[in-house]
């Protein structure tokens, strides 16, 4: 099959969503032909991977807006409104490619938002649309734990969650014109329209090489060292992380706590780490490249990820390499991790959690069978879920489907 597809964020060794988009392309083009359509910044990324790791049947077209109509998009800053304006020349592209090649499917994959509507829908072509998602509403009980930042950005995405049907009409026309619609988890999944359901499938976002799943479980030993890792901002519930070690290590004072990444809270971490009495015993260790983030991993014990986020790529990252996971039973950690592999902390009181992700670190301090268990079950858990090749299969399946469904209409 030749499938064309949209990827605004695909970069190989970046991690997050362009190791997401850079993966589901690859996997695409084990079994088919494939173009895609992604940003112009991704090429110096994309040409190297290549270089490195060659990929058959793999073709990229690059298209941006001239330098003259972004000068406003700074990183982050403009990101959504860019996307959508990228999307338009998207739709232009593909069209012009469909007049020397004539495609089975196009599949839209990256971002992963299901309240921006993507033009790729237009195209007369087979269309899947995904895997999208979103982050879960954060309670409001939990205000208090993620600061004046946080509830702006939950209630702006309770917002946008309202309007966004009612102003972007490309929501509509991709729900109607979508031969299969991909979310990131059941929870997602929920969230459409009942006529929907028939032609949706749950498919994770994530996923994980085979060369980053460790060959070893990890031993017991003592102090413990904990790991966290995301963007310093508040969906990512680092205060809860913190908190929660400040209690851990009224019964364990030997353990540290290594938190990697950067952004908007770093000041206000660092100052409630001082707060807490617990700056000696945290190190915050910056951004740092996806490589040095893995070996960071292998040297640590746990990994404490209090997330209210939907998906959690870095979850699967730390399990591959035999972490066992302390974690909310909640969004996609909640879906990621089982009892097989990870303590998982019911979404009650903000109280009772805090107390639960401490009760947790200290169970994997004293036992040493339960930790040993869970580090086993972790690397199995992705072996057997979520390495890229069996998401890689699954999609080859579901191309399948529709060939034969499209085949069938067609005769």
């Amino acid at each position: 099959m030749k499938i064309l597809v949209s990827a605004y964020a695909c970069e190989p060794g970046k991690g997050s969503e362009p190791e997401v988009g850079w993966q589901r392309v690859r996997q695409i083009a084990r079994f088919h032909q494939a173009w895609v359509i992604t940003r112009s910044n991704n090429r110096a990324s994309i040409e190297e991977g290549l270089r490195r790791n060659p990929v058959a049947n793999l073709n990229f077209v690059y298209v941006d807006l001239p330098n003259w109509a972004r000068f406003w998009k700074r990183g982050n800053r403009g990101v959504h409104a860019y996307y959508y304006l990228w999307q338009v020349l998207v739709y232009c592209q593909a069209k012009r490619l469909l007049r020397h090649t004539d495609f089975d499917a196009v599949q839209h994959i990256t971002f992963v938002n299901m309240y921006v509507g993507p033009w790729l829908a237009l195209i007369q072509r087979p269309f899947i649309w995904g895997p999208i998602g979103a982050n879960p509403d954060i309670p409001r009980k939990y205000y208090p734990l993620i600061g004046p930042s946080g509830i702006a950005d939950n209630q702006l995405r309770s917002i946008v969650r309202r309007i966004a049907p009612i102003v972007d009409r490309m929501i509509h026309i991709a729900q109607k014109r979508a031969t299969r619609i991909l979310t990131i988890n059941q929870d997602v999944r929920s969230r459409l329209k009942p006529e929907l359901l028939p032609k949706t499938v749950a498919l994770p976002q994530n996923a994980i090489d085979k060369q980053v799943l460790s060959g070893h479980h990890k031993t017991h030993h003592r102090p413990l060292k904990i790991l966290s890792a995301g963007q310093l901002v508040s969906i990512k519930g680092h205060r809860l992380s913190l908190i929660a070690f400040k209690d851990h290590l009224l019964c364990h004072q030997e353990s540290r706590l290594e938190i990697i990444g950067d952004g908007p809270q770093r000041s206000e971490l660092a100052r409630l780490a001082a707060n807490l009495g617990v700056s000696s015993k945290v190190t915050f260790l910056g951004r740092i490249d996806r490589d040095r983030v893995l070996r960071a991993m292998e040297g640590n014990d746990v990994f404490l990820f209090p997330s209210f986020e939907g998906a959690g790529m870095v979850v699967l990252e730390a399990m591959a390499k035999g972490l066992p996971v302390v974690c909310l039973d909640f969004g996609g950690p909640g879906e990621y991790v089982t009892e097989e592999c990870g303590i998982k902390v019911p979404l009650t009181e903000p109280e009772e959690v805090i107390s639960g992700l401490a009760s947790g670190l200290s169970r994997l301090v004293t036992d040493s069978e339960l930790y040993e268990r869970l580090s086993i079950g972790a690397i199995r858990r992705v072996r057997e879920n979520y390495l890229w090749d069996r998401i890689g299969d699954r999609l080859n399946t579901l191309y399948q489907e529709i060939y034969e469904e499209t085949r069938s209409e067609v005769e």
